[in-house]
C-alpha cells in the first residue's frame, strides 16, 4: 500500500462512496473540500477549493475525484511530487469528440488536453499516473442523467424515446468507481496507465431506461415514437429538452473495453440492477 494519501472531491457522489469504503488502516492524511459534510466525522478535512488552494502537506499519493481540468490546473501550479496520482477523467473524451453540440466538443477537447498536460507533469515529477475514465455513473440518487429521466417518467407516467434509441451503454455504479480509486491507492506498487472504466454490463439505451423506470417509477412506461416526431417534440420543448448531442448519441454505441482496468486493479464486474434507493424520492 502507498504511504499517506490526500484526496480531492471526497464529498461528491464518488467521494461519498469512497468514504463509506475507507478502512481503519487507510492512511488518509487530508481531504480537501469546500464544505465538510455534516455529521461530525473526524476525517482530516482541509477547507478550500481549486485552483487557488495553497499546497497542502506532502503525501505519497494524491487522488482527485472531481473535475479533471480544475485538478490539472492546480497540480501544475503546485510544488507537490507524490509517488502516485490517481484521477478521474471521463469517457466523454471519446464519446463527445464529434458531437454536434459545440459545448460537448469543447468538453472532449478539454479532457484530452488535461490528460496530456497531467501525464507530462507527472512524468517530470516522477509521479506514476493512474487515469480512470468512468462511463455513465449511477447510484445513490445523485447522478444527473438517469435520475432526470426517472423524474420525468414519474411526472408524466410515460417517457418518450425514439424507436432507434438502442445505442449500447455501460453504466457504472459510483461504488465501483470508488473501489477502483481505492484499489489504485492501496496497490503495493503504482498502477500507471489510462483506463476506461465501464460498468459490468453492456445493454441498449432503451433497456437501461426501462430498468430505471421499473425500479423507481413503477407504472410508468416507455413510449417509443418515430425519430422525426421525437425531434419535433424536442423543438417544441426548447431549452427544457436534451441538447442535440444527447439526441445524436441515443442510437450510437458508447461501449468500452473494461478488461484492462479489471485485470490491473482486480475489480468485479457489477451488472446494472438499479433499485428505488438509487434515485431521488
Amino acid at each position: 500500500m502507498a504511504g499517506s494519501w490526500g484526496v480531492f472531491g471526497l464529498t461528491g457522489l464518488v467521494g461519498d462512496s469512497l468514504r463509506a469504503q475507507l478502512r481503519p488502516g487507510d492512511p488518509l492524511a487530508w481531504a480537501v473540500t469546500r464544505r465538510p459534510p455534516a455529521g461530525g466525522d473526524r476525517l482530516p478535512w482541509i477547507v478550500g477549493e481549486l485552483p487557488g488552494l495553497a499546497d497542502p502537506p506532502p503525501v505519497h499519493a494524491i487522488a482527485s475525484l472531481g473535475p479533471l481540468d480544475a485538478f490539472t490546473d492546480w497540480f501544475e501550479a503546485s510544488s507537490l511530487a507524490p509517488g502516485r496520482v490517481v484521477v478521474l477523467g471521463s469517457t466523454s473524451r471519446h464519446g463527445k469528440a464529434d458531437s454536434p453540440d459545440l459545448a460537448e466538443r469543447a468538453l472532449a477537447g478539454r479532457l484530452a488536453d488535461c490528460e496530456s498536460r497531467l501525464a507530462a507533469c507527472c512524468e517530470r515529477r516522477g509521479s506514476a499516473l493512474t487515469l480512470l475514465r468512468p462511463t455513465l455513473i449511477w447510484g445513490h440518487g445523485r447522478d444527473r442523467n438517469l435520475a432526470r429521466l426517472v423524474a420525468l417518467a414519474r411526472r408524466w407516467r410515460w417517457l418518450p424515446l425514439p424507436r432507434t434509441a438502442r445505442g449500447l451503454r455501460q453504466p457504472v455504479h459510483a461504488d465501483d468507481v470508488a473501489a477502483a480509486v481505492l484499489a489504485a491507492l492501496r496497490a503495493p506498487e503504482p498502477v500507471p496507465g489510462a483506463f476506461d472504466l465501464p460498468g459490468g454490463e453492456t445493454l441498449p439505451y432503451d433497456v437501461m431506461v426501462a430498468r430505471c423506470l421499473a425500479a423507481a417509477a413503477p407504472g410508468a412506461r416507455l413510449l417509443r415514437v418515430p425519430g422525426p416526431l421525437f425531434r419535433l417534440a424536442l423543438a417544441l420543448a426548447g431549452r427544457r429538452g436534451p441538447g442535440p448531442g444527447v439526441v445524436a448519441r441515443l442510437d450510437r454505441d458508447l461501449a468500452y473495453d473494461g478488461g484492462p482496468v479489471r485485470a490491473a486493479l482486480g475489480l468485479p464486474a457489477r451488472p446494472f440492477r438499479p433499485g428505488p434507493d438509487d434515485f431521488p424520492k
